[in-house]
């Protein structure tokens, strides 16, 4: 289901911006990004093609709201994994856990996110708050490590920490989606855990991975 799906058929007068980003999201169940144009979206949606140009002047002004909306979306997901009471070190686990879960629950939303970049002249003040809201979660855990740990926070040690947890995650992320792991694990070079073929062998991996990475945020920030 699209993130924040009302009923795409129909809507309330005024409403038709966010109905057209709703409408799109579900139509990526079936189509791919490229085929879905201004005109598709008012089709489905039963108004004229001008009532659409009022509110998108391209397709490209669309896919910046589209992008906005799953980054919503996605920032929900990061910040349902770190609400738990617990230390900083679980929580950067889960934060790496929910990132690898985004991308197998929610694939055609995760690939919009980490497709083409949005040109300097179409970002939006609601596109980069989005973006900001998802390294929030993140960033905040990181100055609980170090909080925890009496290290002195800095913007440098902040952001190397964020950038460390950040990297190991999309990284372990994008590894299993093209399969190179699984590849590494039949050939018996790793083992078979990493192949995270399933839930438990997902949480076994990033629970290791954070003993990595932190061990190496907390060196790191002590120099």
């Amino acid at each position: 289901m699209p993130p924040s799906d009302p009923d795409s058929k129909h809507y309330h007068h005024g409403n038709l911006k966010e109905a057209l980003v709703t409408t799109y999201l579900s139509l990526l169940a079936h189509a791919q990004p490229e085929t879905i144009s201004l005109r598709k979206l008012a089709g489905e949606l039963g108004v004229a093609p001008t009532a659409v140009y009022n509110h998108f002047r391209n397709k490209e002004a669309l896919n910046v709201a589209v992008k906005t909306r799953c980054l919503e979306h996605f920032a929900d997901y990061l910040d349902a994994a770190t609400q738990l009471p617990a230390p900083a070190k679980e929580r950067i686990t889960a934060l790496g856990k929910a990132y690898f879960d985004y991308a197998q629950v929610h694939p055609q939303y995760f690939k919009l996110l980490m497709g083409e970049n949005v040109p300097d002249d179409l970002v939006t003040p609601e596109l980069m708050a989005a973006s900001m809201r998802a390294e929030a979660a993140l960033r905040r855990t990181v100055l609980d490590l170090l909080n925890e740990h009496d290290i002195p926070t800095s913007q440098y040690n902040e952001g190397l920490g964020s950038f460390a947890c950040w990297s190991i995650a999309h990284g372990v992320t994008l590894l299993s989606a093209k399969r190179v792991n699984n590849v590494a694990c039949m050939e018996g070079r790793w083992p078979e855990t990493f192949m995270l073929s399933n839930a438990e062998q997902v949480h076994q991996s990033f629970d290791a991975m954070t003993e990595v990475l932190v061990a190496g945020i907390l060196a790191a920030a002590k120099r």
